[in-house]
């Protein structure tokens, strides 16, 4: 299972002060649109989500130089503005950092399976109604199990990666729905 869960409640910074309205509008789309996605869907959502994420980190490298934030003025007034933005940018640098981190995570936990990795998963979600899968030099198959009832250990990754999608679109669904429910709750308690 992917540690350390990524509750992820928009961007922080797009509420006050938007850096890239456009590009911002686009990472949020495609966060909702991987926050949805189907267990066919989500590795290319999650590349796609990443693209932006890259594209987005470099328009904020860019900023400073952009907006003149290195220039020192005599203004205590101006001096702040500069501050704030600067907090601003960095704020939003360190939420794309973390982001990023987080997409490359998932990506990870489902494709570099080892056939280790793939036995474990595969008794975990007990697969095939089993959880007595080991890996042998011939493949993957039941403790006990015959020839005939042998994986590969390709077909085993393949099986495992699967379910470690199911099981993460399961999750985020079960958040999303416990969310609901809170905020639900929340409202019937201020009326």
């Amino acid at each position: 299972m992917l540690k350390g869960k990524h509750d992820f409640n928009g961007y922080r910074w797009g509420t006050e002060f938007m850096l890239y309205p456009a590009l911002e509008e686009k990472l949020r789309k495609a966060r909702l649109a991987l926050d949805g996605a189907t267990s066919e869907s989500i590795i290319e959502l999650c590349k796609q989500y990443l693209a932006l994420l890259a594209e987005y980190r470099d328009g904020l490298y860019r900023l400073p130089g952009t907006l003149q934030l290195n220039r020192h003025s005599k203004s205590s007034s101006s001096r702040a503005d500069v501050n704030g933005t600067r907090k601003e940018v960095r704020a939003a640098i360190e939420e794309t950092t973390s982001e990023r981190e987080w997409a490359e995570r998932l990506i990870q936990w489902f494709t570099a399976i080892s056939g280790y990795g793939a036995v474990e998963t595969l008794n975990r979600g007990k697969f095939g109604g089993r959880d007595d899968w080991e890996l042998r030099a011939g493949g993957v198959r039941r403790n006990g199990g015959t020839d005939s009832e042998r994986m590969t250990v390709q077909d085993a990754v393949d099986a495992a990666s699967l379910l470690r999608r199911e099981e993460h679109i399961a999750q985020n669904a079960a958040r999303s729905a416990s969310t609901a429910n809170n905020a639900l709750s929340i409202s019937d308690k201020s009326e």
